[in-house]
Parts: C-alpha cells; sequence; structure tokens
C-alpha cells in the first residue's frame, strides 16, 4: 500500500467512523426531547378538555394584546386581513399595522377601508426605527392603528409597532397568516397562570395550502395535494409537536415562531427590540431574551402552547424553497455567532450549557456533516473500503431514525389535537415520513451547504417567496416582497379583493390557458433582479363564473383596484417604474413575446388582450411587451397603472373590470 492510499485508507475510515458516533448523539437527543414532548403534550391536552365555568371571551382577567402586523407592498391583501384579526375573540386587543414604506396602495386602502385620520400628538418615544411620517387612527374601529413610516425592514417595523402601543403584550404576527379565532384566548394562557413571570409564548404554526379559507378562518383543513408542501407538513408537525414540546418540558425554548408569538412589550423593550442586521429576528429576539433576564435575574417563563394555531402558506417549488431556507439557515448562523458568549455556561442554565449546544450540533453542524457522508460513501466504494456495517449503521442513523421521529410527529397529531381527521390523511402523512428521507433529506444537505456559502460571503438578502394565496384549492403565484415577508399583487376580478388568484392547472389537471377567465396580476420580484417587477398574465382568475377585461373609463373607480391603464411617456409614475409599451417586435421585450389587442367589432371600447409571439394577430400588426425603457416602443410611451387619470392626456385611460360582458372578457 502507498503512503497516499495509506492516508485516504486513514481518512475514509476515520471520517465514517466520525459520522457514525456524531449521529449516534444526535438521534439519542432528538429520540430524548420527542419522549419528553410525548409527557408535555399529554399535559396540554389534558388541560385543553378542561373547560373554564364562565366565558372567557368576556373575562376582565385578560391582559391587553396589540398585534402588531408589519406590511410592505401589500394593497391586495390589507384589507382582508385586517378584518380577519378584527374579528378574533379576545376582550382587549388592539390591531397596529405598520406600513413599511409601501410604494403601492396599502396606506390608501388602509385610509379608505377604515377611515382613518391623524392622530395630532407628538410621538411619545424616540422609536428605535425609520422615521415614522405618521400614525393615525380608524374612526370605524378605535382598537385600529396604522403607522406609516419609511422602509426599513420587518424588524424594523415591528420596532415601530412595539414602542407605539400601549398594551401589556403584543403578538408578532405576519399579515398572511391566518389566525384561528379563539388562538389569543389560548395562547396568552402563560400570562394568566403566572402573569410575573410569564415573558414570551408560542403556538403552532401550520400548513393552509390547499385548505379551504373563508371569510378569513380555515373552515376545512386538507392535505397539501402536491408533494413539496406535503413534506413540509410533516416537517412542521415534527418541529412543533415534537422539538418545541420537548424544548418546553426542559424549560429550553430557544425559538418562537415569527408568524404567531406573543412577548411582553416592556421587556422587549428593556433589550433594545428586534435587531435591524438579521434575517431570522424571531430566533434572536428569543435568545437575547434569555440572556438578559439571566443577567439581570429576573425570574420568568417562556412557553410553547401546541393547542392555539396559526395557518401560513409555505413554498410549493423546490427554487423558493430552497431560497426560504437558505435564508433560515443564515438567519440561525448569525444568531448563534451574535450570542456565542452564552455557550457552555452554567449561568445561562439548560439553555447555555445544553439546549444551545446541541442545537447548534444538530440543526447547524449536523446537515454539513450528512452531507459529508453522502460524499463519502462514493469515495469508499470507490477505493474499495466500503464496509457494510458502516453503510448499515449511517442508512439506520440518518433515513431509519428518520423515519422514525416523523412517524413519532404523527403519532402525536392523531394522539391530540388531530386536525387532519380522515384516515387517509393519515396514511398520507405516514408516506410524507418515508418519502422525505428519500431525496429531500439529501437536498436539504445541499441547501445547509449553500447556505454556509452565502453566509461566509456575507449574504444579507431576504430572498423572494411567492405565495399562491389562500383558497380552497391551488392560487397561482403573485410573488411576494421579501422586505417584511407581504404578499404583494394585483389580482384581477374577485380575486383582487381576497389577495388570491387562481392556478394555472385547474382541480381535473387540465391546461387552465385553454379555458377562460384569464388576467393579469401585478406581481413583485418576477425575477431575482430588483426592480422587475411586472403584470403576469395568469388563467382561471376566481371562478368560471367570473370572467373581465379591459374597458375605456374616464373614471378609474370603475375598475379593480380604484385604478387603471393610462398611455404616459414617463414610467417613473406608474407601478415598479415600468410598463407595457407598444412595439412590432416581441424581442423587444421580457420574455421574448407580448400582448396584442384584438377588437370584438369596430367600437375602441371593445376588445381582449391575446398572448402571442405573433403580433401580426392583433391591432396594427404589433403588440405590448413589458420594459422599463419607454423608448422602446412606438411612440415612447406605453401603459402604466395609475390611479390618477389626469395624470395624462388625454383624461381617460384602460381599466381592468371583472365580471365584464362577453365582448370586453378576456376569453
Amino acid at each position: 500500500m502507498t503512503t497516499v492510499e495509506g492516508v485516504v485508507t486513514s481518512l475514509v475510515i476515520g471520517s465514517g467512523i466520525f459520522i457514525v458516533a456524531y449521529y449516534a448523539v444526535i438521534n439519542l437527543g432528538y429520540l430524548l426531547i420527542h419522549v419528553l414532548a410525548l409527557f408535555e403534550l399529554r399535559d396540554n391536552v389534558r388541560e385543553a378538555e378542561w373547560q373554564p365555568p364562565f366565558r372567557p371571551f368576556d373575562s376582565p382577567f385578560y391582559p391587553g394584546v396589540a398585534m402588531v402586523v408589519p406590511a410592505y407592498n401589500e394593497a391586495a391583501t390589507i384589507v382582508e386581513s385586517v378584518r380577519s384579526m378584527l374579528t378574533l375573540n379576545y376582550p382587549d386587543q388592539e390591531i397596529v399595522v405598520v406600513n413599511d414604506g409601501s410604494t403601492d396602495a396599502t396606506m390608501d386602502r388602509l385610509r379608505n377601508a377604515f377611515d382613518l385620520e391623524p392622530v395630532e400628538a407628538e410621538l411619545p418615544y424616540d422609536v428605535p426605527s425609520e422615521p415614522i411620517r405618521g400614525v393615525y387612527r380608524s374612526t370605524r374601529y378605535e382598537d385600529l392603528l396604522v403607522v406609516d413610516k419609511e422602509n426599513g425592514g420587518k424588524s424594523d417595523a415591528l420596532n415601530a409597532g412595539v414602542w407605539l402601543t400601549d398594551q401589556e403584550l403584543f403578538c408578532a404576527v405576519d399579515s398572511d397568516t391566518i389566525i384561528d379565532r379563539n388562538a389569543l384566548l389560548q395562547i396568552v394562557r402563560p400570562f394568566l397562570e403566572e402573569p410575573d413571570k410569564a415573558v414570551a409564548s408560542g403556538g403552532t404554526i401550520r400548513v393552509a395550502n390547499n385548505c379551504v379559507v373563508e371569510d378569513g378562518e380555515v373552515q376545512e383543513v386538507n392535505l397539501p395535494k402536491t408533494g413539496i408542501p406535503g413534506l413540509q407538513v410533516m416537517e412542521y408537525l415534527r418541529a412543533f409537536y415534537s422539538g418545541r414540546l420537548g424544548l418546553n418540558r426542559l424549560k429550553g425554548l430557544i425559538l418562537i415562531s415569527g408568524a404567531f408569538g406573543v412577548f411582553r412589550t416592556d421587556r422587549v423593550r428593556e433589550i433594545g427590540g428586534y435587531r435591524h442586521d438579521t434575517i431570522t429576528e424571531d430566533f434572536d429576539i428569543v435568545v437575547r431574551l434569555h440572556q438578559y433576564l439571566v443577567d439581570e435575574d429576573i425570574e420568568y417563563t417562556m412557553d410553547f402552547l401546541p393547542e392555539p394555531v396559526a395557518w401560513t402558506e409555505v413554498p410549493g417549488d423546490l427554487k423558493t424553497l430552497g431560497r426560504q431556507r437558505r435564508r433560515w439557515y443564515r438567519g440561525m448562523l448569525e444568531t448563534v455567532v451574535a450570542n456565542r458568549n452564552m455557550f457552555l455556561r452554567r449561568k445561562y442554565g439548560r439553555v447555555g450549557t445544553l439546549i444551545l449546544p446541541f442545537f447548534v450540533m444538530a440543526e447547524a453542524i449536523g446537515p454539513l456533516i450528512e452531507g459529508f457522508g453522502y460524499i463519502l460513501l462514493p469515495l469508499a466504494w470507490y477505493f474499495g473500503l466500503l464496509n457494510i456495517e458502516f453503510f448499515l449503521a449511517f442508512l439506520f442513523l440518518t433515513v431509519g431514525v428518520g423515519v422514525f421521529l416523523s412517524w413519532f410527529g404523527v403519532f402525536s397529531e392523531v394522539w391530540s389535537f388531530n386536525r387532519y381527521e380522515r384516515p387517509r390523511d393519515v396514511v398520507r402523512l405516514l408516506w410524507y415520513g418515508i418519502l422525505e428521507n428519500f431525496g429531500y433529506r439529501q437536498w436539504k444537505t445541499i441547501v445547509a451547504w449553500h447556505g454556509l456559502v452565502e453566509y461566509l460571503r456575507g449574504e444579507k438578502s431576504w430572498g423572494a417567496m411567492e405565495r399562491r394565496g389562500f383558497g380552497g384549492g391551488d392560487a397561482l403565484d403573485a410573488g411576494t416582497s421579501g422586505g417584511t415577508g407581504a404578499t404583494a399583487g394585483m389580482a384581477a376580478g374577485s380575486a383582487a379583493a381576497a389577495g388570491a388568484a387562481a392556478s394555472s392547472r385547474r382541480d381535473d389537471g387540465s391546461d387552465a390557458h385553454e379555458g377562460t377567465d384569464s388576467g393579469f396580476v401585478w406581481a413583485d420580484h418576477l425575477r431575482e433582479e430588483p426592480g422587475s417587477d411586472g403584470f403576469r398574465w395568469v388563467s382561471y382568475l376566481a371562478s368560471d363564473e367570473i370572467a373581465g377585461g379591459f374597458s375605456l373609463a374616464r373614471d378609474p373607480v370603475v375598475g379593480v383596484g380604484d385604478g387603471g391603464f393610462v398611455w404616459t411617456t414617463d414610467f417613473s409614475g406608474g407601478v415598479g417604474d415600468g410598463g407595457f409599451v407598444w412595439t412590432t417586435d416581441p424581442t423587444d421585450g421580457v420574455g421574448d413575446g407580448g400582448f396584442v389587442w384584438v377588437l370584438d367589432g369596430n367600437d375602441p371600447h371593445v376588445g381582449r388582450l391575446v398572448a402571442t409571439t405573433d403580433f401580426s394577430e392583433g391591432v396594427g400588426d404589433g403588440g405590448f411587451v413589458w420594459t422599463t425603457d419607454p423608448t422602446d416602443g412606438v411612440g415612447d410611451g406605453g401603459f402604466v397603472w395609475s390611479r390618477e387619470f389626469d395624470d395624462v392626456d388625454p383624461d381617460a385611460g384602460y381599466v381592468w373590470i371583472a365580471d365584464a360582458p362577453s365582448s370586453l372578457s378576456s376569453r
């Protein structure tokens, strides 16, 4: 054996032994946490079955809670989101919407829907956020406060809300999250049981994809129809019903989801609020609270409760999911490094000596080592060093234990609150528990390595999260802005009000582009480059009964969203600093194609837009393409979205109207 062969042999064998030993320790810790979670879940189920002899909603003892809602470019969904939160069952609730420098009509929608009036008073605090432009109170709902500020990101928006509320508690919630009607009553329980010690509590996050949502409430719970969201259901069950519950049993909860968590307002103010230099503010705020409260020798509790539920939409494709998970991984490393002085210090109790070190071993280092193991296996086989015992041990500790822990989570779900009642759904969950360990798990190790590289390069971007909207079935992507995780979009037809466009494929699997009811939705971040926003053609907008089309109008309120397309030579006046231009060359625009205007007769008021790569089909042998340079088109101008028709001459424009006559519809 040569020296090189000896080195390779020693490296492969040594690495194999280390990987097996490492994963044996990690899985032993996971198993312990899952067992403890069962005992914690048992106690929670017993408490949930007890019915108080009074109506909780009428109780005067509940502490006041401010729902702090960051909103960035939420024009399509913000009104419905706020109305949903106003209907939550809670005796003392305030809604604090923070408009984080939106560039769309978010503020206008809030002002018109809730009759906002400015609060004529100086700010009582030096708020740690970007400048606040104004504070408004609704004349229709006295518990609704709207803060209008310069853009600063989600953490910045949360700080503005936390500093401008007088409530004892605040609930950090995403504007595209649906909260169960009684969830607030349930999640504040620790603050009733130990009002002097309770500092934070978190609820369960569940996957809303394919659930039926009506009037801001989940009416029917369904498992996602596609594999990627379905696998995430399994992940969420395991994370909340096993991981969080087990850590709660150990009195070492270190993560409360940013989509649904309640905190004591004064304690968060004492630590300076949310940090601006992190992209996982929910993880960071909890760890910093642990450190501060221990340093100040303050007795405290932080709790996770499985019964209160908030619903969120998860990514439906690997590209979007990969961006999200890389961001999570980078944020985890940021928080760990920023709070490294807590590690292995007895002063910080179980959090410092046990929970944080194990978390880093399992969640930060574990995927990297597992990924190295997947590389090591073919190398060992190539050099003839693959030991069958090592292979079986590695397979058992990764795939075997992974399936067992996933099924453990399913058992906890079925045994406790059981939102998935149909037996076939339980069978599908068990199948997902197997499926995620073959391909999906290996893909996540690649994502972790990618996230590590981004962290080392100093990557700070949030990344676009494209959502499909809540509803009874799949819905079309109407992208979101990364700044505050907010849904953005301008959906045509009745979907605009609910913020939901529909799928490009129907429930029967047929291609919806071949059918009717099509239109444009405004989507942020069509590509990853900044400023690449525009209108996206979607099919199957809302239902088979609702169509729509463009109609010439002199009053913008005729159209959906109180605005329309106007001809202009200055694209900076529209949404996204771009617009549709008329051209005879479809390669001028994005996608090497465009839309031609087809008349249904000689009346200029009646027509339809048709997507095509052949402009000779339309009026004038040309068509509309999306561009940010108006000089690309004929006449150095184009269509931009506007709410003020008098911005241009003539004083009229095309507006999108729903339920249009057949001659006007996009059929």
